[in-house]
Parts: structure tokens; sequence; C-alpha cells
């Protein structure tokens, strides 16, 4: 099916879950909504970064990172990945954030190319975002790396 409408998409629904507005196809995918939308966590009250050296991160969603001159605080801890799920990070601030891997299970890595591995991301500057996917219970891999206008990665993986 090339470049489906959403009514086609609809149309072609065999299991309803609401109705013609999201179900199954034939193939078993879930179809008809008009998007997805993620969980976003990393602000109190809708403005304030949290930035602080205890704040845990969920292994799906959007987490937004960063830190600010008054907080200092900059470490953030992710929790361990779960297959097939998606989890994006984005510092939101000019400041550096780091973020590490749960370190309670032994071989946790993110994989960012072929043998190349590492469990601290380093986020420099406002804009540095980075999306993983689980691919076990132990790694992440690297889906995307947004890098900056000189070509330089603005998340590095030690």
């Amino acid at each position: 099916m090339a470049n489906p409408t959403l009514e086609t998409l609809r149309s072609a629904i065999l299991d309803s879950v609401k109705g013609r507005k999201l179900g199954l196809s034939p193939a078993g995918y879930l179809q008809g909504q008009l998007a997805s939308v993620e969980t976003q966590s990393g602000l109190a009250a809708t403005t304030t970064l949290i930035s602080t050296a205890t704040a845990a991160l969920t292994a799906y969603g959007v987490s937004l990172v960063g830190s600010t001159i008054t907080s200092g605080a900059t470490s953030y801890t992710l929790a361990n990945p779960v297959p097939g799920v998606s989890k994006k990070l984005i510092n939101i601030s000019s400041g550096t954030a780091t973020v590490t891997l749960d370190s309670t299970a032994a071989g946790q890595a993110i994989c960012s190319t072929v043998g190349s591995t590492g469990a601290i991301l380093t986020f420099s500057g406002k804009g540095a975002s980075i999306e993983l996917l689980g691919l076990s219970t132990l790694h992440y891999q690297v889906v995307s790396n947004l890098s900056g206008s000189t070509g330089t990665k603005l998340v590095t993986i030690a």
C-alpha cells in the first residue's frame, strides 16, 4: 500500500479498538490514529527543568535533561532498556548534561556503531538530542544522534 491516507488505513481495520478510529490491520499492526503521543518528563510546573543529582529517567518516552548555572547538577540515571521500546533524550539548557546507564545491570551498554559501546551520554549544549531503541534488557541502540552545524556530535558516548 503506497502512501495510504488515514481514511484508507481506517477502512482496512479488521479488529476495532475504538470504532473505525483505532484498530488492527489484517497484518496485525495498530492503525487509524492520527499520531502517537509519548510521555514527557523533565519539567516541573511545565517550565522548570528538573536537574537534580538523583533524577532517574524512564526507559520510554521523552526526557528533557540539562543543567542550569544555579543547579550545578547535571547527572541523570537512565533505566534499563525495554526491548523494542524507543527512548528520546533532549538537552533543553545551554549547559552540559550527563546521562549514565543504571549501574545495577552488569554488561549494560549503548551501541553506537558496530563494535562501539559505552555507558555514559554527554549532552553538549542546547538542542543536543539522541534517540535510543531497546535491543535487550541490557543494550540500547543509537537510532539518531543530532549533529551540530559543524558536523560534530552534540551527544557523545563513552
